[in-house]
């Protein structure tokens, strides 16, 4: 920019004509010639020529109005505003206007000041600008032509700083004058409409820039988001992956066009691989993103996107470590910082997400991820109360089934304390209805939850009352070492694997159970638990599970699982007063299909279809098919608040005899 003003100044002020040669000044009447002079190769549109001449003819007279004036009008043309206040030694209101539109583009392209006073070119523009517009709107006669010039570059100027609102109350302000907003404008209120949540108005907008302007890619990366949160996934992925497949991944510059990276070409890529990973498709997002970080290892943006996506596949420690990775490459890139920030909190560092946060908050307060993240900070730093209800009805299943009745829970969680931890207390109620009887156990407790990056501690006292009293306590520790494997512990005393029926004849339970699972992420996963209970009238129980996990469809609203599952138990005693086989055996297969109802930001409603099928195998008695039928729906309204709930209908076998079930559920959990 200043070479280009100094460049400006030579060619204004430097002598071209046989005037140099002449010692003393010519005659008023040259000037006036070469003023005409420079005039008519203006009217040409020869500009250079124009300032060559009106240059040489105020070197003669460089005090007359007309010819600094003149200066000044061709410097405006060349768009440097400030040289024309200086040639023309004052302003007005048009140079004024000029100044301030360069002030905006000058904030939006130039930041000299670090992440911190990157606003400040933009906010001189806004308060130029605004006081240029009312001193315009108060001259008599007004210059309506200058107003909307001045309104124009004001919209420009709130959009950049992130001022949406404002932007959308400018633009309606030029709507009512009867302004056709230019293809620049527009493009600004799509921004605006698409930041303040109005993705179905923006949509529109972006297309009518994209088709009557030139190349925009703005425009289009601006309509790929609008769609994507407009739920228009795929009109969504088909504009990403039209920008994916334009140019190649090199071009050729300068005079002998040697080849050179292609970086907007990159950025499409990335684009592309980012849109999988936004409809829930990550696994395809990351397939295009590893030749893409292979070739490019020092891409901050790569390895940025890399990491979102690996957070999505349910990797979140490799997600960390190619987040610090892109960090350390770019430093101060806002939106790396944010994931950045966001990672933190998936990690369970919170005190120092807390300090990020409140550091990007600084810098960039009105941007909506940054308001984001406060949210969720203050979300997880509140109570949280969490209900569950079964009511079930059954028929059949021979003397020793449980039968229907009402099982609930209710826990409720102080918000953390010392960052790690939070006291709870719960209330676990449980009946049945076996051959006409009422069973009820209830059992009420306190404890203390700890959670560290990869451990989770709860240890807790109860106190049990209903068929049995007494008090209890349990144990549980979850550790995660790695993004793959997993295990945990339960340690239980008075067990909540005792059955109603034992209860019912003073008889308990203390158990034990240990669980690995390897995870290989969105795609499926392994697990094994074992389990043993010692009852207090000699019976020694042992179960297995060993179950799987594999998604056999991944689509941005429908997902398919398949889930193999084998159980088996055994117990030592022989004639209990409730249902213990001597051993036994089930093999299920379960298939589970997600479908995505509706979703507008955070709120979101999904529907699932369950099926499970299988066979029972009971010694000493014939084996049977048992399996269930399930619909629900997963509803999150809001951030704090999500619902499960749904209708079951189960066929379970007790002693050769098949138990015929309905059920409901509701799983209810809720942040204060």
């Amino acid at each position: 920019m200043r070479a280009f003003l100094g460049a400006l100044y030579l060619a204004a002020m430097a002598p071209l004509s046989a005037f140099a040669n002449n010692e003393a000044p010519l005659p008023a009447e040259a000037a006036a010639l070469l003023l005409e002079e420079g005039r008519a190769a203006f009217r040409e549109g020869d500009r250079y020529t124009a300032l060559r001449l009106i240059g040489e003819a105020r070197l003669i007279a460089p005090d007359n109005p007309h010819i600094r004036r003149a200066q000044a009008d061709i410097v405006m043309e060349l768009n440097a505003p400030f040289a024309a206040e200086r040639a023309r030694g004052s302003s007005d209101p048009g140079i004024d206007a000029r100044q301030a539109a360069l002030l905006v583009r000058w904030g939006e392209q130039v930041n000299t000041g670090g992440p911190a006073h990157q606003y400040d070119g933009t906010d001189r523009a806004i308060l130029a600008l605004r006081s240029q517009l009312q001193r315009a709107e108060n001259s008599q006669p007004v210059d309506q032509g200058l107003v909307t010039r001045l309104r124009r570059d004001l919209v420009i100027a709130l959009r950049d700083r992130g001022f949406w609102q404002q932007a959308l109350d400018e633009i309606a302000r030029l709507e009512q004058h009867g302004d056709a907003l230019p293809l620049y404008v527009l493009q600004a209120k799509a921004d605006a409409l698409l930041a303040v949540r109005l993705p179905l108005r923006a949509i529109p907008l972006y297309q009518k820039v994209i088709a009557e302007g030139d190349y925009n890619r703005d425009a289009r990366i601006g309509l790929f988001y609008a769609q994507l949160e407009a739920e228009q996934l795929d009109a969504a992925l088909a504009t990403a992956d039209a920008l994916a497949s334009e140019g190649s991944a090199w071009r050729r510059i300068g005079i002998d066009g040697r080849p050179a990276p292609n970086e907007e070409w990159l950025s499409n890529q990335t684009l592309a691989a980012q849109a999988r990973r936004l409809v829930a498709m990550p696994k395809a997002g990351w397939q295009r993103l590893q030749p893409l970080v292979k070739a490019a290892p020092a891409n901050a943006w790569l390895r940025a996107e890399r990491g979102e996506t690996a957070a999505a596949r349910e990797w979140p420690r490799r997600a960390h470590q190619e987040l610090l990775i892109a960090r350390s490459l770019s430093p101060d890139a806002l939106a790396i910082r944010i994931s950045t920030a966001e990672s933190l909190l998936r990690r369970r560092h919170w005190h120092i997400a807390e300090q990020e946060i409140d550091a990007l908050a600084e810098v960039a307060p009105g941007n909506g991820q940054v308001r984001r993240l406060q949210r969720d900070l203050a979300i997880h730093q509140e109570a949280e109360l969490q209900l569950e209800l079964r009511p079930s009805k059954t028929r059949g299943g021979g003397p020793d089934a449980e039968g229907g009745g009402l099982d609930g829970s209710l826990k409720v969680f102080t918000p953390p304390l010392q960052e790690r931890y939070r006291l709870f207390a719960a209330d676990i109620r449980t009946s049945s209805t076996p051959e006409g009887r009422s069973l009820q156990h209830n059992a009420i407790g306190a404890g203390i939850e700890g959670r560290w990056p990869d451990l989770t501690l709860t240890l807790a006292g109860w106190n049990h009352r209903g068929e049995l009293d007494g008090g209890g306590a349990s144990l549980l520790a979850e550790w995660q070492p790695s993004d793959h494997w997993g295990f945990s512990a339960d340690l239980q005393r008075f067990s909540e694997m005792t059955p109603l029926r034992a209860l019912e004849a003073g008889i308990r339970a203390d158990s034990a159970s240990v669980s690995a699972s390897y995870t290989f992420g969105d795609t499926g996963s392994v697990s094994v638990n074992t389990a043993v209970a010692d009852f207090t009238d000699g019976n020694h129980r042992t179960q297995w599970i060993i179950s799987g996990m594999s998604k056999v469809h991944d689509g941005h609203s429908v997902d398919v699982y398949l889930r193999p599952t084998l159980y088996t138990s055994n117990n030592s005693l022989r004639g209990a007063p409730y249902f213990n086989p001597e051993e036994d055996y089930s093999a299920m297969l379960s298939a589970a299909v997600q479908h995505r109802l509706w979703r507008w930001y955070d709120a979101d409603l999904v529907q699932q279809f369950f099926i499970e099928l299988g066979n029972y195998w009971q010694q000493n008695y014939p084996s049977g098919p048992i399996g269930s039928l399930r619909y629900s729906q997963y509803w999150q309204p809001s951030p704090r608040t999500w619902l499960h709930y749904g209708i079951e209908r189960s066929m379970r076998r007790y002693d050769g005899e098949n138990e015929y079930s309905w059920g409901l559920f509701l799983d209810y959990s809720q942040r204060f």
